[in-house]
């Protein structure tokens, strides 16, 4: 059924990364006892200069990726520029051009920021995008941030680690393996979630749960073991629930199972699936989301469509409250809802 990558995501969202096919080796899945290191990056210069702002954004903008740290205060990444905003999206400031080539970005705070591309070297900003230096991590194929910690999953394909970072630090200490073949990062308050694919074997997809400085602890999830599910896209809501889809191979859309954890993973309730396969998951307070070719919404019952998706489909949909909350378009374009997903607007990036 599925035909594209896990969508990437945003705030209390899952952020997916393809991090192999392979079956795993012989080695524990996290590190018991985790040295602090400071990880190796691709060679680069020590700080990028800053530069001053453009004086307008370019014609024909396209965001390829978004982060906001409140309602309020807010960035956006595309066509090689660094665009900001303080009105939570009615306006927008062109920044100082951000390090070559980065497709992706989070903010940890208004001064904390990181950007990369996938498979390339980390940068961190720690005076709100003035000035860019490396982020001490290569081979970076996600990243997320809360609660002053950063967590990321880097290295050689196809068994990347997992490691964390307090914000703004590049001093890492490095977790241990992905479970399974790739893994879905997952951050919400001071726990990270990252939920293995299913292996070689088959092995069923697992989720490594990371409080704090905490090792990690592995969960199973309830995906059908004697069905391929060769994805799972987890998410998590405003209140800090868990939503799963396991998309189940071979299996009509509306086969695919789903479930909600209110206990951080340790059990699951079933609910209604989806009607079509999910590039992810997320939710708030009374209500879920699933996006693809649509961002669709269920209040607990059937999913409906609460935004209909341009060519390409949707790469994000991430929420930064109950009320607010941006659904991103492979084609650059950005949507943002300010009444919990009833309704949504195009943002314009014209100054």
């Amino acid at each position: 059924m599925r035909t594209g990558a896990a969508g990437a995501a945003l705030l209390t969202l899952t952020l997916a990364a393809a991090c192999g096919t392979s079956s795993r080796p012989a080695h524990s899945v996290s590190a018991q006892s985790p040295a602090a290191v400071t990880a190796a990056a691709s060679p680069s210069p020590t700080t990028t200069p800053g530069s001053s702002p453009p004086t307008s954004v370019r014609p024909g903008f396209a965001a390829s990726d978004v982060s906001f740290v409140s309602a309020q205060r807010g960035w956006v990444l595309g066509s090689g520029q660094l665009l900001g905003t303080d009105d939570g999206a009615l306006s927008w400031t062109a920044l100082p051009a951000p390090p070559a080539g980065v497709t992706h970005l989070r903010f940890a705070s208004s001064s904390d920021g990181y950007a990369w591309s996938t498979g390339g070297a980390l940068w961190l900003t720690t005076d709100g995008a003035a000035r860019w230096q490396p982020g001490q991590l290569g081979q970076v194929l996600s990243l997320e941030t809360a609660s002053g910690w950063v967590w990321a999953i880097a290295g050689p394909q196809p068994y990347p680690d997992v490691w964390r970072a307090a914000a703004g630090s590049t001093v890492w200490t490095n977790l241990g393996f992905t479970p399974d073949r790739s893994a879905t990062l997952l951050v919400h308050g001071p726990a990270a979630y990252v939920a293995g694919q299913e292996g070689a074997g088959p092995i069923p997809p697992s989720v490594e749960v990371y409080s704090g400085t905490q090792a990690g602890r592995h969960l199973a999830v309830p995906c059908p073991a004697s069905l391929p599910v060769p994805y799972a896209e987890l998410g998590a809501s405003t209140d800090g629930s868990l939503v799963l889809v396991c998309d189940v191979q071979g299996q009509p859309a509306e086969s695919d199972l789903a479930y909600v954890s209110t206990d951080g993973g340790s059990s699951w309730t079933a609910i209604t699936a989806p009607p079509a396969w999910s590039n992810g998951v997320t939710a708030i307070t009374g209500k879920r989301f699933s996006w693809n070719g649509n961002v669709l919404v269920s209040s607990g019952g059937a999913w409906t469509v609460a935004l209909a998706g341009p060519p390409g489909a949707f790469s994000l949909v991430g929420f930064e409250t109950d009320q607010q909350g941006v659904a991103l378009a492979t084609d650059g374009a950005l949507w943002i809802t300010r009444d919990g997903g009833s309704t949504w607007s195009p943002v314009s990036f014209a100054r």
